[in-house]
């Protein structure tokens, strides 16, 4: 019978072509050595050497050579993946994403990951954008959920989806804002009607060094448009609460208004921009982390979830008429 030893102990003797030489190596004595040719010699029905001196290999020898190189290769490919995906199934993973989406993103990710690896350690890591990125970069985030990296190197990017930015606005704030005109006009889309509302009522904005307040303050510079009443604040969190309490507007990615805890469907008009250009989502991990089973296995579950509801959803939102 045919062992990964006997293959192991032919290929380094084919090599050194030397009995005392290799049993040396392996620290074994000749007679070990030559007892394990002579297994492979009986099972395979052949003679691998011609037994000199000096120590020749046969025709049969180098042909097994050739597989026996190709099996121990395949040999030390099963045991690297074998001792990886064990050290996956008891290691620790480090997500990163921003606040808002460790909110309303995160958790039924994680309650279907713990469900296949219960013996991993999670690990979070909560930020702005900015600071998620510099997190992957440093290798100190596994994986991070959040917008797709522009000039990041050596960062590989899963797309999920798209997230469109939406105006939203409570008919409360227009009525306080605009007491001449029914806020239900307002529910067409109107391009002026968009620009008058930015132009006029309190602004829920996050500063430009955060992703989402950079893309809005773009949005307003694109558009020529002057803004006078301005709220900024540093959580996305924060600024649908104030959006709901009826504070102001904000411009915000389509995703984060519907998985919000907050019914904004209900009462709020929102409407799309069609100058905002979408902001791709993805799945970001560092490129050495290509190979690594468990990261895999975290976007196949980022994936389904989403499929199952948050995508469904989305393509669920009540549109408003324009």
């Amino acid at each position: 019978m045919i062992s990964f030893l006997n293959l192991e102990y032919f290929l380094l003797l084919s090599e050194r072509l030397n009995f005392n030489t290799t049993a040396k190596e392996l620290h074994i004595t000749q007679q070990t050595l030559s007892g394990h040719i002579n297994k492979l010699e009986k099972s395979l029905g052949v003679k691998l050497f011609l037994y000199g001196p000096p120590l020749k290999i046969t025709s049969a020898g180098i042909l097994l050579k050739t597989y026996a190189s190709e099996i121990l290769s395949c040999k030390r490919k099963m045991e690297e993946s074998m001792f990886e995906m064990q050290k996956q199934k008891s290691g620790t993973i480090t997500i990163g994403t921003t606040y808002s989406r460790a909110q309303f993103l995160l958790p039924p990710i994680i309650r279907d990951f713990k469900k296949k690896y219960p013996l991993v350690q999670i690990k979070l890591f909560e930020g702005n954008t900015p600071e998620v990125e510099v997190k992957l970069v440093k290798h100190e985030v596994d994986v991070a959920i959040g917008f797709q990296p522009a000039n990041l190197k050596n960062i590989i990017s899963i797309p999920l989806y798209h997230d469109p930015f939406m105006l939203v606005i409570h008919p409360a704030v227009l009525e306080q804002y605009f007491p001449d005109r029914p806020s239900h006009q307002f529910r067409i889309y109107n391009d002026q009607a968009i620009k008058d509302i930015i132009q006029c009522c309190p602004f829920l904005i996050m500063p430009s060094d955060t992703t989402v307040g950079k893309y809005c303050h773009q949005y307003i510079s694109d558009q020529k448009l002057h803004i006078t009443k301005i709220l900024e604040l540093r959580d996305v969190g924060t600024m649908l609460s104030m959006c709901y309490s009826q504070m102001g507007f904000m411009l915000c990615p389509r995703t984060l208004i519907q998985c919000s805890t907050y019914p904004f469907s209900k009462e709020h008009i929102i409407h799309p921009l069609p100058d905002f250009k979408p902001l791709m989502i993805s799945v970001n991990y560092p490129e050495h982390q290509r190979h690594s089973s468990l990261i895999k296995s975290f976007i196949k579950i980022v994936k389904e979830n989403l499929n199952n509801s948050l995508i469904a959803s989305v393509r669920n939102v009540p549109a408003e008429d324009h």
